[in-house]
């Protein structure tokens, strides 16, 4: 079956990760897989297996007819249309309105505000609505179903996961707290930066700006212990380099880099929301709080680092809840359900 992945551009962030992973597990299986970016590969295109196709459409102005004409050329080559962001999906379907292919077209789902934002999109409940649906969460899931009134048999649940980089990027010092998040209010990061302050700990904050006016006042709470770097592309690759990591976003589907911490045997303490919060809270209870009392998150930091860690319990979730074979069998079981005939 030939699949085509689509997305924007390869922005740094969890989504695009996964959209990078999703396109390496189906190639690493001998799918037939390429990928679509609307605008242009991006930041993250380093990290792109270069075996695998690619079609950069470059498109300026996302009305163009033009442009819609060319990717719908692309698009009908294909037999399973695969797109990840809601916006993606939008594009991809006034195409097909406009210039009709045959292929079948999913809605994968990282929408990551949906605890605090349960609206739906304009025109998903009619002219958008999906014919199938991928949620990263369970939340999302039931969103699809009770909002968008979607068939069960064509919404699929696919949790997220990552591919383990042991490549290291070396620094100039360490750090007693890491959080990987990019810099808006919904992140919470702000949280973090307090956190550190009332237990006199370093902490790197590592993200990129996508709210300049939060972004400023971030700036202004900077010590010469609290530092953020927005040059960071994989996270992964400087995790080493802290003791202990944080996340304190208001919302979440994965969140992917509590994975990206166990991969690499790093506690943390994390609020309690998304998908993998709900896998990981089930083997490392004390890692996650409800709430957002400073006074909970120092006593609970403590509480952490007092306890003895058995460090070989990471590895093993994370193999057992996020390896790429389990990934790809879910992934391949929704292909199947969603175009039996074609597969192969």
């Amino acid at each position: 079956m030939k699949i085509l992945q689509v997305i924007d551009t390869l922005n740094v962030g969890g989504a695009e990760k996964v959209f990078i992973d999703m396109c390496s597990v189906l190639f690493e299986n001998n799918q037939q897989v390429s990928a679509l970016f609307l605008l242009e590969s991006g930041a993250l295109s380093s990290e792109f297996n270069p075996e695998i196709q690619k079609f950069e459409l470059y498109r300026k102005n996302k009305w163009s007819v033009k442009k819609m004409k060319e990717c719908s050329i692309i698009l009908n080559k294909f037999e399973i249309v695969h797109c990840h962001f809601r916006h993606v999906y939008r594009y991809v379907t006034l195409v097909n309105k406009l210039f009709p292919f045959n292929a079948k077209i999913i809605l994968h789902d990282h929408y990551g505000s949906i605890d605090v934002d349960t609206k739906v999109p304009f025109l998903f409940s009619s002219f958008f609505k999906p014919n199938f649906y991928i949620g990263v969460s369970n939340t999302l899931v039931k969103w699809a179903k009770n909002n968008l009134q979607l068939e069960d048999k064509n919404v699929f649940l696919l949790e997220n996961i990552i591919i383990k980089n042991l490549q290291i990027k070396e620094r100039k010092k360490n750090y007693d707290f890491i959080l990987v998040s990019n810099i808006k209010k919904i992140k919470n990061n702000q949280f973090a930066i307090d956190l550190a302050k009332k237990l006199n700990k370093s902490l790197l904050l590592v993200g990129k700006n996508q709210d300049e006016s939060y972004y400023q006042n971030i700036q202004n709470s900077l010590t010469d212990s609290i530092e953020i770097d927005a040059t960071i592309s994989n996270a992964q690759q400087v995790l080493h380099c802290a003791k202990f990591g944080l996340h304190t976003s208001f919302s979440e589907t994965g969140p992917l880099v509590l994975i990206e911490y166990i991969a690499h045997g790093l506690p943390f303490l994390a609020y309690e929301t998304g998908e993998v919060s709900k896998v990981l809270k089930n083997y490392f209870p004390l890692f996650f709080i409800d709430n957002f009392d400073i006074n909970q998150w120092e006593e609970r930091v403590k509480k952490i680092n007092e306890n003895q860690i058995d460090y070989s319990k990471f590895e093993n979730v994370f193999q057992k809840e996020f390896g790429k074979l389990n990934y790809y069998r879910k992934l391949v079981e929704i292909y199947i359900c969603i175009n039996p005939k074609n597969w192969q």
